[in-house]
């Protein structure tokens, strides 16, 4: 079984070329922005769930792609880093960003009506 300190490392690297994948051979709709947002690996890093958010697209045609691509991007992802074995990724939505931008909203509402 890994660190922690080595599967926070495994997160950082893995996160960094999966961006790299997806930026340089997925093609998303028109105004899309699609941003990894983070990366969780289960304690034996066998397993990797690649969080993302989404601007200026529907969320679920966005995922539609993702998991469409998750082979080829998995076999990208295991030539490129030199670890064995490699994670098996899964796509997620982060839910997290979007409790994020509710609470931000709330809170600038909060502040505009002066009850903060």
């Amino acid at each position: 079984m890994p660190s922690t300190r080595r599967v926070e490392q495994l997160s950082v690297l893995l996160k960094e070329e999966v961006s790299k994948i997806v930026d340089r051979e997925l093609e998303f709709p028109e105004g899309a922005m699609v941003t990894l947002t983070r990366m969780m690996i289960s304690k034996d890093a066998r397993y990797a769930t690649v969080f993302f958010s989404v601007l200026g697209a529907e969320e679920s045609a966005i995922t539609a792609i993702l998991e469409k691509n998750i082979y080829p991007v998995q076999q990208m992802l295991n030539r490129a880093v030199p670890i064995r074995p490699v994670p098996q990724i899964r796509f997620q939505p982060d839910q997290a960003e979007d409790r994020r931008e509710r609470v931000e909203k709330s809170l600038a509402e909060l502040k505009r009506t002066g009850e903060i």
